[in-house]
């Protein structure tokens, strides 16, 4: 009788356990393993169980998060004391999911459904890596002694941007280089962007640069090219202004295979919505003036009537 009440406060009860073939995957990846449920002190009855995989995205110190889908396992079952079930498991992963770093992070989180007894849930977390063609890319560039910052792979409301500083080339010329990243048929473009000091101030200068497969392939080639383009963008800013119809943020950009481009379509405006705000918070302690009627656009820094 004892026991029974445990089980019922989950104490003694039920389990349940996913477990993974591996933990680090690619975008449209499959994830394998198995759904373990292990019986406690009493018999149970098990009415199935729920997986779910959720994305979370911090923006502005605040978790948004999705779930991008839900694999139920509807099978009602008695499990006796110390006995156990399994059940095979799969999921695919989207093809333009932005790639774990500290502001986005993946979990499975299963729950089982416990007839009559509080449910036992369990966590499961794993990384989806940079695509093949763009981890050659951060690797030419960790050759040339860039770095990722902490907050590296920020989502912006529109695309995943990857922002590293430098400790050999052009370190003391160049505060920051960022890019935004599409994977296409024949190679990789990005839209590159690199902060560079000059006498009047800071300079954001924008390139946009396909890098073909046959490059992508030659390791040190690759490095050259780079080191050739951001050498070109910080000693001759003027050459290298870029901008779409006007605007320059990576919010303008719709490319095909877009790196975050999913997070787009299911958390953008939120995200949108709260980076847009602390802009204006911070425009209003900035010039502590009331600001004038209108929408702020985000992409240019500008008020529209």
């Amino acid at each position: 009788m004892f026991k029974n009440l445990l089980a019922k406060m989950g104490k003694g009860g039920a389990k349940v356990d996913l477990k993974l073939e591996k933990t680090e995957f690619l975008p449209g990846d499959t994830v394998k393993g198995e759904l373990v449920i292990t019986g406690g002190m009493v018999e149970q009855r098990i009415n199935g169980a729920d997986v779910e995989l959720q994305l979370v995205i911090r923006a502005n110190g605040k978790p948004f998060s999705h779930t991008i889908e839900t694999i139920p396992i509807r099978e009602s079952f008695v499990i006796p004391p110390d006995n156990w079930r399994s059940f095979p498991f799969s999921c695919v992963l989207p093809k333009e999911l932005p790639v774990s770093g500290n502001p986005v992070t993946y979990s499975f989180v299963t729950r089982l459904d416990i007839e009559g007894a509080v449910d036992h849930t369990d966590h499961d977390y794993i990384k989806v890596q940079p695509p093949d063609r763009l981890q050659k890319v951060l690797q030419a560039l960790s050759r040339l002694g860039f770095r990722e910052k902490y907050g590296s792979r920020s989502f912006n409301g529109y695309t995943q941007e990857f922002e590293l500083f430098p400790t050999q080339l052009l370190h003391g010329k160049v505060e920051e280089v960022e890019f935004a990243a599409a994977v296409e048929e024949g190679g990789l473009r990005l839209l590159l962007e690199v902060d560079v000091h000059s006498w009047t101030g800071e300079k954001e200068i924008k390139r946009e640069l396909f890098l073909e497969n046959s490059l992508l392939d030659e390791e040190e080639q690759l490095k050259e090219r780079l080191s050739q383009v951001l050498t070109e963008m910080a000693e001759n800013p003027s050459s290298w202004q870029w901008s779409i119809s006007g605007k320059h943020k990576h919010g303008s950009l719709h490319w095909k295979g877009m790196i975050g481009g999913f997070a787009a379509g299911v958390l953008g405006a939120m995200v949108l919505s709260e980076l847009t705000e602390e802009a204006v918070e911070g425009l209003e302690e900035a010039t502590d003036l009331d600001l004038p009627e209108g929408d702020f656009d985000l992409a240019d820094g500008m008020f529209d009537d």
